[in-house]
């Protein structure tokens, strides 16, 4: 177990130090307490007959025992709040560090792997806390006092508990050892789990529509067979250590009982203080039996910690600062690739030395067959990835020197994916701001289309949404989706198979409101439809990661190039 990952771990109390220091104080006065019960129970023993004496020995431990059950509740809502406050700060840091990570990390990570780090392994790792922090300081306490008070009674028969008592913990850490590989394994495999139940439940329909249910079914039943086997034999392990170390106490006890005994027969102790030290002798031993059941326990918690701070350490889009002024939101834009080449996976090129040029308040068009790379300039304009050489210009300012946030708050984007958040139609369009009016929205939603089939929802524009509703249709949720992008009023507007869920009849009453949009702006269309972009204004072509071809619609047929091929087999479809 990683030293500095406990430090580190430590550094997300933020505000709790106080109490982190208060719990470990009553800690200790609760070990006292029940180390100085055993104590004056020895000494009841032998003032039996002194009533007088034997009543105040066993007021004093009723009085103990009361004190002691005070400081157990009171530890224990303190080390709650503490725990629970580390999984707080912990949790909002990995989700705050999934919103700061590159896209590349975003690509790797499955959906269900990151779920499962920010909510599973987080509350894995508070419970372990929970449990170490009732443990740790009182059972330190109760070690060290009882040790101290065992060698004031006799020193002689305390040494048997102090020379045997390393070979109970070598046993516990073996042990742990054991526990926390196959607890990592476990992490992994419940990670797992997580992303295979999301994609089923997220890919419901298509697994319905191809008959696959009893495949997704065998699929999981292998990975919850494995999470079982892995399991099974962390809980097994975990188990045994307690056993083990009581085994192992016990013998211990055995020999303090029998070497008590032979001094108690030669008188070289009382029967009181005989008492006391087998108490003692057993009380000894229960923290390292506590803690050691902790201790394994804390094998699956920094197994998640450690996948938690690797997340932590992921590398991150680095601070931006804006340096000098931006311009307008008002302002026209031209956007200008200038030999821009990319790769996901280095030494596979998807771009090579793209240049063309939109011009201010230009429909641009980008056409090519599927996995030409089209998406991939997007995503390189969003600076969502950085290109490995070239440059994209935002008039004649390379996109690199603006921050990405005010990057994107000129830009208004449209993907063929619908995505809704779990809020109401209203926050939906409003989505990019609070600053968007209600009646902008009301007009956003008029212009895309969509206000009539939201007013007649139960609660209209205070209806609640979300993806998976059937009574929405994926066209309709689209409309909402150009809404959104109305109501930000982008200075640059992308398309991407903005209309490809809506029906025909649908697609023209968009069409008409995209263009009322696009209307002065700069625009840049991806579109399998090829009618969609014969309007253009102009039209890169792409193929194989290169520029083809650059024209109008009629120039790019009379060249009787790829693009006129390409459309021809469009329209004979």
């Amino acid at each position: 177990m990683n030293t500095k990952n406990i430090r580190r771990l430590l550094s997300y109390l933020k505000g709790s130090g106080p109490l982190a220091v208060l719990s470990i104080v009553i800690g200790i006065l609760f070990g006292c307490a029940g180390v100085a019960i055993p104590y004056f129970a020895g000494r009841a023993v032998d003032s039996l007959g002194d009533m007088d004496k034997l009543v105040k020995l066993i007021v004093n431990i009723i009085v103990l025992l009361a004190v002691a059950a005070v400081l157990q509740f009171v530890m224990i809502k303190i080390n709650n709040r503490i725990a629970y406050t580390i999984g707080l700060n912990l949790r909002n840091a990995a989700y705050a560090k999934m919103h700061k990570v590159t896209m590349a990390y975003i690509d790797r990570s499955s959906v269900g792997a990151l779920q499962s780090l920010i909510i599973s392994d987080v509350e894995t790792v508070s419970d372990g806390m929970l449990l170490f922090l009732n443990q740790f300081a009182s059972g330190i306490a109760t070690i060290i006092i009882t040790l101290a008070v065992m060698f004031y009674i006799n020193w002689k028969i305390s040494l048997i508990v102090v020379i045997f008592t390393p070979v109970s913990i070598a046993v516990s850490t073996l042990i742990a050892k054991g526990a926390y590989k196959s607890f990592a394994k476990q992490a992994q495999i419940r990670s797992r789990q997580t992303s295979y139940v999301a994609e089923s439940v997220n890919n419901f329909r298509e697994c319905k529509l191809y008959d696959v249910t009893s495949e997704r079914i065998s699929g999981f039943d292998g990975i919850n067979e494995e999470y079982k086997k892995t399991s099974t034999k962390a809980t097994f392990l975990s188990s045994i250590s307690n056993p083990s170390s009581r085994f192992v106490n016990a013998l211990i006890y055995a020999g303090v009982v029998f070497t008590g005994c032979m001094a108690g027969i030669g008188g070289a102790i009382t029967l009181g203080s005989l008492t006391t030290l087998l108490a003692y002798a057993n009380q000894f031993m229960k923290p390292f039996n506590d803690l050691s059941a902790v201790y394994t326990e804390l094998s699956d918690s920094f197994a998640c910690l450690a996948r938690i701070f690797a997340h932590l350490d992921s590398p991150e889009i680095p601070e931006e600062k804006i340096t000098e002024a931006l311009p307008d939101k008002n302002t026209k834009f031209d956007i200008e690739f200038k030999n821009v080449s990319f790769s996901y996976v280095e030494g596979r090129p998807v771009l090579q030395d793209i240049s063309f040029k939109v011009g201010k308040g230009e429909s641009f068009a980008i056409a090519g067959p599927t996995g030409c790379g089209k998406t991939t300039l997007i995503n390189l304009l969003m600076r969502y990835y950085e290109p490995d050489s070239g440059d994209i210009l935002i008039n004649g300012r390379s996109i690199k020197d603006i921050p990405r946030s005010e990057l994107r708050h000129y830009i208004g984007f449209v993907t063929q994916d619908t995505w809704l958040s779990d809020d109401t139609v209203m926050e939906n369009i409003r989505f990019s701001g609070s600053h968007i009016t209600e009646d902008q929205v009301f007009a956003a939603a008029k212009k895309a289309g969509c206000d009539s089939f939201i007013r007649k929802l139960p609660k209209r524009y205070n209806e609640i949404l979300d993806n998976s509703r059937d009574d929405i249709s994926e066209g309709q949720k689209q409309l909402l989706t150009i809404a959104r992008a109305m109501a930000s009023d982008p200075s640059i507007m992308i398309l991407d198979e903005a209309t490809s869920s809506v029906d025909v009849v649908t697609e023209d009453r968009i069409q008409k409101a995209i263009r009322e949009l696009l209307n002065g702006r700069t625009s840049i269309i991806i579109a399998h439809r090829l009618s969609q972009i014969t309007n253009c204004d102009k039209i890169v072509v792409i193929d194989g990661g290169k520029v083809s071809e650059i024209g109008s619609h009629d120039e790019l047929i009379a060249n009787g190039g790829f693009y006129s091929r390409l459309y021809a087999s469009y329209i004979s479809d």
